[in-house]
């Protein structure tokens, strides 16, 4: 069984996978595989240089910045970009799913492509909080909100605010950490 944690960015779900996995539950995180495809000799890395040409790319690694400013700033790179991630990501889930163990996987992308990955989970955990506390947890993460691209890409609407994303729980990041990690056991001890 495969459990998506979910929600936008500063919400809380790293925060919520690093718990999970303290309990003794096994997990995996989109952002780490990415990393990981993205470094030099990896599927990534070749898709991104083929792609997109050999100035995103440096001697090690993608170059996720540079990369980044391209995507964030044109829609039809943004498509070009998903278009090659998407399905790399989805097919290592895939793979987990042939595991047959309970792993909980967290993937911020699912609350923009809820269609894409819809099929590959059981159940869905969508992560919210209040503006100020995702701002502040965005501070933490990157250190300054300046380095975070923030600009709107295109239409791109925020799923959550729109009421568009279906989850089988939900679990509001608004109080304290004790709080919230009482809020994740709740849902990880029911499988």
């Amino acid at each position: 069984m495969l459990v998506c944690i979910t929600g936008k960015s500063g919400s809380g779900k790293t925060t919520a996978i690093q718990y999970i996995k303290t309990l003794g539950f096994n997990t995996w995180v989109a952002d780490e595989y990415i990393h990981e495809i993205y470094r030099k000799g990896n599927i990534g890395y070749s898709a991104i240089e083929k792609n997109f040409g050999k100035e995103y790319v440096n001697s090690k690694e993608v170059d996720r910045k540079k990369l980044g400013s391209l995507v964030f700033s044109n829609t039809k790179y943004m498509k070009k970009l998903n278009s090659i991630t998407l399905p790399l990501i989805k097919n290592k889930i895939l793979e987990l799913k042939q595991e047959s163990k309970l792993i909980f996987c967290e993937l911020a992308i699912y609350i923009n492509h809820e269609k894409y990955f819809k099929k590959c989970f059981e159940k869905i955990v969508l992560i919210s909080t209040t503006k100020i506390l995702e701002k502040n947890n965005l501070e933490k993460k990157f250190g300054s909100l300046r380095k975070f691209p923030t600009k709107r890409v295109g239409n791109l609407k925020n799923p959550i605010n729109s009421n568009t994303i279906e989850c089988d729980y939900f679990v509001e990041n608004s109080k304290n950490k004790k709080y919230f990690y009482t809020e994740i056991k709740k849902i990880v001890n029911k499988f």
